[in-house]
């Protein structure tokens, strides 16, 4: 009977201590909050909104977060790690002693709807320096963006300060439609005089100044009071021939230039000149468009008509907003046009192409002679909006690869596009993990135990020592409890057994006998 008892105590105490250790790191797993809010929950198209992600947990933290937002109604500025095409990434490992973090995103309102920026795990989500994995609770934020008021004030043209007219002074940029008259309505310089007269139909004019003519003063007013004017190369002319471009952008984006032709004292003729030999690109012959051609071509967005000299004679060329990329439009033998990069110091050309996508547009490029291809990567073709482009896969595997490019105010990287969804996100190659190695003497030697280590095996030892308390208490209680029940028995006569001698022969004796018999034990 004792024995019985006291092991279904000691099994007991055990399958508390199994309970116990079994929901140790349920007790102790960490808990975080991943938090986002907007500067403002209603903006304007045009206008700049800040989310900021907040990360907050009960002990020292790493993470990896990814943001989502709706492409085609937010753009990307910068703030995270890694980002556009609809998606954020930020990380950071963390110090081991920081529990909060804070990361404020820009994005710029592009396009009329709401849009949720939302979070979830990336690379891991959140981790805890002192449990490892964590539960998590992540938010998100809406935005709403509408088209801005239109503006009824604008300052017109005609200021003659050679920066051109016609942009109104609203505060909010109008919506990516709208007109697309990208007409002069008037066009007048000084010194001097058009050659023919303006006609808003006529891009290309011809002007003759005096040798030592430096700069003109250009007044161009638009046909449409929202279309933008810009005017370039008017203060920078020297002897001989010039251009200066007045370039007319509608309200929805398209582009229209005027060019004038301005003759700085005197000018040999194109013939004793000579004409530029045709370019060889691919086998095709192409050559050099002519203002007339150039008037009706649409230049990308953003690009400034300027210079260069290209075999003894200038060309007109179209730079980028970042002054990194140099355009020309060529013709070829049918009379069709084509832009092409042009690279001045080879004096090579090559297509130029470009992928838009709702928010963003980059320009692909062939990557430069030192940038190294990452690891793993092979070139293979693609074919992105109906051009044939030069991507990297890994594995083969074309369905995300890499693909050098560079936003027109950018700078060149490599972009992973994802050819199923359409979209461009900025790559970052990964660090290389560097294993060290060791001799056999270093690696006999003890191992570094880290403070979270050590932490962790206390409590281990703590739990065992507990658990070993708790077991030995049970049982020292268990035996206690029998043997004082036991004595209690004998006191009262019931269920007492002496030796060999039976019950009933006690129990029949009188007091007396019992007590002699008993001082004669003694």
């Amino acid at each position: 009977m004792k024995a019985k008892r006291i092991t279904v105590f000691g099994l007991i105490c055990l399958l508390a201590a199994g309970l116990l250790f079994g929901h140790v790191q349920d007790v102790y797993a960490g808990s975080a909050t991943v938090s986002v809010s907007a500067s403002a929950s209603s903006v304007t198209t045009g206008s700049t909104v800040t989310v900021t992600v907040g990360i907050s947990a009960d002990e020292p933290v790493g993470y990896g977060v990814a943001i989502s937002y709706d492409a085609s109604i937010l753009e990307y500025q910068g703030g995270g790690d890694n980002g556009g095409g609809g998606t954020v990434t930020i990380l950071n490992e963390g110090d081991g002693s920081s529990s909060s973090f804070s990361r404020t995103l820009t994005f710029k309102a592009v396009g009329n709807g709401s849009t949720t920026v939302s979070t979830s795990a990336f690379a891991g989500g959140l981790f805890g320096y002192n449990t490892g994995d964590m539960a998590v609770t992540y938010g998100s934020a809406s935005i709403t963006v509408s088209a801005p008021q239109q503006s009824t004030e604008g300052n017109g043209g005609g200021s003659g300060n050679g920066n051109g007219g016609g942009e109104g002074n609203g505060n909010t940029s109008a919506p990516p439609s709208g007109s697309g008259d990208n007409l002069l309505k008037s066009l007048e310089i000084s010194p001097g005089t058009l050659s023919p007269a303006f006609q808003s139909s006529v891009t290309s004019y011809t002007v003759q100044l005096p040798e030592d003519t430096k700069s003109i003063v250009v007044s161009a007013v638009p046909n449409d009071s929202k279309a933008k004017v810009t005017v370039s190369h008017n203060n920078d002319l020297e002897p001989g021939a010039n251009k200066t471009y007045i370039v007319v952008t509608a309200e929805n984006g398209t582009q229209r230039t005027y060019v004038l032709n301005i003759n700085c004292g005197e000018v040999p003729d194109e013939d004793e000149e000579g004409d530029i030999s045709s370019v060889q690109i691919n086998g095709t012959a192409y050559t050099f468009a002519t203002e007339e051609q150039l008037a009706e071509a649409e230049s990308p967005e953003g690009f400034e008509a300027g210079e260069e000299e290209y075999e003894g004679k200038k060309i007109t060329v179209y730079t980028s907003p970042n002054r990194l990329l140099q355009i020309v439009y060529l013709m070829d033998g049918e009379g069709n046009g084509q832009w092409f990069v042009y690279k001045k110091d080879q004096k090579s050309f090559l297509p130029y192409k470009e992928y838009q996508a709702a928010a963003n547009r980059y320009i692909i490029l062939e990557p430069e002679e030192g940038v190294a291809i990452p690891t793993g990567y092979t070139a293979v073709e693609l074919e992105i909006q109906g051009q044939k482009v030069t991507a990297y896969a890994k594995n083969e595997q074309t369905e995300i690869v890499l693909i050098y490019a560079m936003k027109p105010d950018g700078e060149p990287a490599f972009y992973l596009y994802d050819s199923i969804e359409d979209t461009f996100m900025r790559y970052i190659e990964p660090e290389d993990t560097v294993q060290e190695l060791v001799t056999t003497e270093e690696a006999t030697e003890a191992p570094v135990v880290t403070e979270n280590e050590k932490l962790q095996n206390f409590r281990i030892l703590l739990y065992i020592l507990c658990g070993l308390s708790l077991i030995l208490a049970g049982m020292l209680a268990g035996v206690i409890v029998y043997f004082k029940k036991t004595v209690n028995q004998a006191e009262a006569g019931s269920d007492f057994v002496d030796y060999d001698i039976p019950k009933e022969e006690l129990l029949s004796g009188n007091d007396e006998n019992r007590s002699g018999q008993t001082e004669e034990d003694n």
